[in-house]
C-alpha cells in the first residue's frame, strides 16, 4: 500500500538507498587495493549480517520455500555476485562497476522476467535498455578513468556476470513471493553456512595483518549498509512513493558513485567514462517507467 501522504519519508529513504548503494562500490574498491583478501571482505559481511539478524531467523524464515529455492535467491545477492564484483574491482574503477551493474541489471531482469514470467517488456523499456547498452560499451572503450587497469575488460566482464546473479535473485524473489524479511534474514545466514567452512579450510585470508579500521570499515558496511539497512530503506520507499519512483531514484547510482570515488579513491572518470554514465543512467530511469514530459508522482 502506498502512504501518499507522507512522500517526503519515501523520498529520503530512496536517497538513503542511493547512498548506501554507491558507498558499498567505493568502499568495496578501497577494500580490494587495501589489506584484505576479496575473500575476507565476504566473511566479514556474513558474520555481521548474521549476527544482526540472528534474532529474527526463526520468525522469519522462508518456510514456504525448498531448499534450493532459498539457496538460488541467496547466491544472487551472496558470495558469488560479492566475489565476482570484488574480483572485478581489482581490475576496473568504482565509477565502471557502478555502471555497468546497475546498468545492465534491467537488462538482466527484463529478460529473466521474459523467459521465467512471460513478462514481455514494453517498447519503452527496450529503447531504455538499448541506451543502458550503448552506454556500457562506451564504458567498455574507456582507458582513462584513473584506476582503470590494461585488462580491465576482466572487471567489466565480471561485473556483468554479478548483475546476473542479482537478476536471478530478483525474479526469484518475485517468483517465489519472498518478503523483505525473509530475505534480509536468509541471504546471510544460508551464505555463511555454506561460505564460512569453504573460507576458513582453503580460502587465502590476510585479516590477521589488516588494520582494525580497516575491519571495522569493511565489517560495519558490508555486513549492515546494504544487507540490512538499504534492504529497510528500500522497502520504506516502495510503500511511500511506489515502486517506478523508486526504482526511477536508482538511476543516481552510477553517477552518485563517480562522484564519491573522486575524493575518497581520486579516481577522476574520464569524458567517455561520463558520457557512458549519463546514457546508462538515461536508459535506467526509462526502463524504470520514467517517460519524457511524464512528471514522476508519489503514486509512481
Amino acid at each position: 500500500m502506498i502512504d501518499s501522504t507522507r512522500p517526503l519519508y519515501g523520498w529520503l529513504a530512496a536517497a538513503g538507498v542511493v547512498f548506501i548503494w554507491s558507498g558499498w562500490v567505493v568502499v568495496s574498491r578501497l577494500g580490494v587495493v587495501q589489506t584484505l583478501t576479496i575473500h575476507d571482505m565476504v566473511m566479514l559481511r556474513f558474520v555481521v549480517a548474521s549476527v544482526a539478524v540472528a534474532p529474527f531467523v526463526w520468525r522469519f524464515w522462508p518456510r514456504h520455500l525448498r531448499w534450493w529455492q532459498v539457496l538460488l535467491i541467496s547466491f544472487g545477492q551472496g558470495a558469488p555476485y560479492l566475489l565476482l564484483t570484488f574480483a572485478g574491482l581489482q581490475f576496473a574503477p568504482a565509477s565502471h562497476a557502478g555502471t555497468m551493474i546497475n546498468g545492465t541489471l534491467p537488462v538482466f531482469a527484463a529478460i529473466l522476467g521474459w523467459v521465467w514470467l512471460k513478462d514481455r517488456p514494453g517498447r519503452w523499456r527496450v529503447a531504455g535498455m538499448s541506451v543502458i547498452l550503448v552506454g556500457c560499451v562506451l564504458i567498455g572503450w574507456d582507458r582513462g578513468t584513473v584506476g582503470t587497469a590494461p585488462d580491465v575488460w576482466i572487471g567489466h566482464l565480471m561485473f556483468v556476470l554479478a548483475s546476473v546473479f542479482v537478476a536471478i535473485n530478483m525474479v526469484g524473489t518475485k517468483v517465489w513471493q519472498l518478503t523483505p524479511m525473509q530475505a534480509i534474514v536468509s541471504i546471510p545466514t544460508i551464505n555463511l553456512f555454506w561460505f564460512g567452512p569453504l573460507y576458513l579450510a582453503f580460502l587465502p585470508k590476510a585479516i590477521d595483518a589488516a588494520p582494525w579500521s580497516e575491519i571495522v570499515l569493511q565489517g560495519a558496511y558490508q555486513g549492515l549498509g546494504p544487507s540490512v539497512v538499504a534492504a529497510l530503506l528500500f522497502t520504506a520507499a516502495i510503500r511511500s512513493i511506489g515502486p517506478t519512483s523508486t526504482a526511477a531514484m536508482m538511476a543516481m547510482v552510477p553517477g552518485m558513485v563517480a562522484l564519491l570515488a573522486i575524493p575518497v579513491l581520486g579516481e577522476w572518470p574520464s569524458a567517455l567514462a561520463w558520457a557512458g554514465l549519463l546514457l546508462a543512467s538515461g536508459g535506467i530511469l526509462l526502463a524504470a517507467g520514467w517517460r519524457p514530459g511524464r512528471r514522476l508522482s508519489a503514486g509512481g
